[in-house]
């Protein structure tokens, strides 16, 4: 037995509205529009579609008007330049301390640690 499905012709529609809003919210709010048709009986799709199609211009103008927030402009910021330096090992080190006053490094970009790495030995960090 399945679960009740979304309506296709609802989902295409819900995913056209979804098209004229800002090209980086475009993608999150096309699966929440979908999800929400979920567990509805099909007259019940139809007119939130339809809802959900007359009102796109209205949240497209909502959105851009606020903006991405600080926060959500630093993540992205992070996401794309930074942290690819960081997977090609190319960290951006400073010295920092904790609380008890130890001092060591950590990449201010992905927030790694730096070890110190003696060899591979069984015996690394023993005192010989």
């Amino acid at each position: 037995m399945t679960g009740p499905t979304a309506d296709r012709w609802c989902c295409r529609a819900v995913q056209l509205a979804a098209r004229t809003l800002p090209a980086e919210q475009r993608r999150r709010y096309a699966l929440e529009f979908i999800a929400e048709l979920y567990g509805m009986p099909r007259s019940q799709q139809i007119r939130h579609s339809v809802h959900v199609l007359s009102n796109a211009w209205a949240l497209r103008a909502s959105l851009a008007e606020t903006g991405p927030t600080a926060i959500q402009e630093k993540t992205m910021t992070i996401t794309t330049s930074r942290l690819f330096r960081c997977r090609i090992r190319l960290h951006r080190w400073v010295w920092v301390s904790t609380e008890d006053g130890d001092r060591y490094e950590r990449c201010i970009r992905c927030g790694r640690d730096r070890t110190e790495k003696v060899g591979d030995s069984p015996w690394r960090g023993a005192i010989v």
